[in-house]
């Protein structure tokens, strides 16, 4: 097939010539290359040839530069395409481009780490499996030893128990499972598409590699895992629940370890001091601030972004990133006040409905109108940040009276103590922070 400049000594079948700046020695004049078609070139047959062969291709042009009619032997990572060597010195001279045979390089190597990053989400996904199987089992356990010493009478709360504990297990297990089918099914398709780019490559046709694998037949679309995991429940704080929902049914019998919770808890804690900066301005404080009450008298504070300003609620000063902490409050003679824990950077602009745990609030409401809080004096808060776990105890009965578990803190904690709404006589008495007697 005559081209537009063809080698006039073997013009006919089975040669073709394309201008280059490789000369053909046997054949010198101006830039002219040949390649070998179906039917070969008998001059250029054995081997003192010195002319590239490639496989016959149904439509050559698009191995061709069609600016510069020249091999496309390069390839611009900015526009992703191909180009020929001048393309690389005009057009895209400022471009990110390579050789061919190095963009198929890199695009095996990125396949190849896209496979093994899922490889390594699945282990991530399996570990946090095993690890919330142990954390569930050494609960269980505990439950399970003391519910044995009185098997007769606790059977039916000692079922609850476990099937509370494996429950949440075996919701972790299904979501990690369905993370680990998802990671597999996109394995998969990864090794199948790299199986089919190995097989390409063997033909050394780069270029027909690169137009099929991204144009034809591009990257499949993929999940980004980077930020995706199981998050393992600590399960702590069931077992305590339990008790004490059996003291009722089992009094002389569990009180011993009831206490012995209270007991525990009462070693980690802390000295708090309430911060003026965050104090809505109808609270006061005094005693060091260790008191805060509410009256309808407002304060001449500046407003600022960590001041509640909507809520009567003021801040430890004191932040907890770990491990556990223990304070108590006297809520005597008050009809209504709320106790718990807040994040550091939670919103203090909010209104009641929002102190949730998804807006950064672990608060419970309580007052002597309240039937669990109704002869309560004095509140012990506890709080395991590591276990995800915030408990209320009657200090006096020693009993956990409410408590939030699996909790999920994304930065410091800080106490927060309110004293409810001011606007009526009998919510008068303050909420005071008290020295904690082991």
């Amino acid at each position: 097939m005559k081209d537009p400049e063809l080698c006039e000594d073997h013009e006919g079948p089975g040669v073709r010539t394309m201008k280059d700046p490789e000369l053909c020695e046997d054949h010198e004049g101006p830039g002219v290359r040949t390649m070998k078609d179906p039917e070969l070139c008998e001059d250029h047959e054995g081997p003192g040839a010195r002319h590239q062969l490639i496989r016959p291709e149904h439509d050559l042009d698009q191995l061709i530069c069609p600016e510069h009619d020249r091999p496309l032997e390069f390839y611009c990572r900015d526009h992703r395409q191909p180009l020929c060597v001048l393309c690389t010195y005009t057009l895209h001279k400022d471009h990110h481009t390579v050789p061919l045979k190095e963009q198929c390089e890199a695009q095996k190597k990125d396949l190849q780490q896209k496979i093994q990053e899922r490889r390594g989400k699945v282990l991530e996904v399996q570990r946090s499996v095993d690890l919330s199987l142990t954390k569930a089992n050494a609960e269980e356990e505990e439950g399970v030893q003391f519910f044995n010493d009185i098997i007769k009478s606790v059977l039916q709360s000692m079922v609850q128990f476990r099937q509370s504990i494996e429950k949440k297990h075996e919701e972790v297990k299904e979501d990690a499972e369905g993370l680990m089918a998802d990671l597999q099914s996109e394995i998969s398709e990864l090794e199948l598409r790299q199986k089919e780019m190995e097989e390409a490559l063997n033909s050394d046709n780069h270029l027909d590699y690169i137009q099929f694998f991204t144009s034809v037949k591009p990257a499949p679309e993929l999940n980004d895992w980077t930020e995706v995991s199981v998050q393992v429940p600590s399960y702590k704080g069931r077992f305590d629940i339990a008790l004490s929902e059996l003291k009722i049914k089992l009094f002389p019998k569990i009180r011993i370890a009831v206490e012995e919770a209270l007991k525990q808890a009462k070693k980690y804690s802390v000295e708090v001091t309430l911060d003026p900066l965050t104090a809505h301005p109808n609270l006061h404080l005094s005693l060091r601030n260790k008191l805060v009450l509410c009256s309808p008298q407002v304060n001449p504070r500046v407003d600022n972004p960590q001041r509640f300003s909507k809520l009567y609620n003021v801040l430890g000063k004191e932040k907890f990133s770990a491990g556990q902490f223990y304070f108590e409050v006297q809520v005597k003679d008050k009809p209504q006040w709320f106790l718990g824990v807040t994040e550091g950077d939670a919103n203090r602009k909010l209104k009641p409905d929002d102190l949730t745990p998804e807006n950064g609030y672990w608060v419970k409401a309580g007052g002597n109108q309240r039937n669990r809080w109704s002869s309560t004096e004095k509140v012990g808060v506890f709080v395991d940040y590591d276990e995800g776990l915030v408990c209320f105890f009657d200090t006096e009965t020693s009993t956990i009276v409410d408590s939030f578990t699996d909790c999920y803190f994304r930065t410091d904690v800080l106490p927060l103590l309110s004293p409810g709404s001011c606007y009526s006589d009998k919510n008068t008495a303050p909420l005071i922070l008290t020295p904690v007697v082991a």
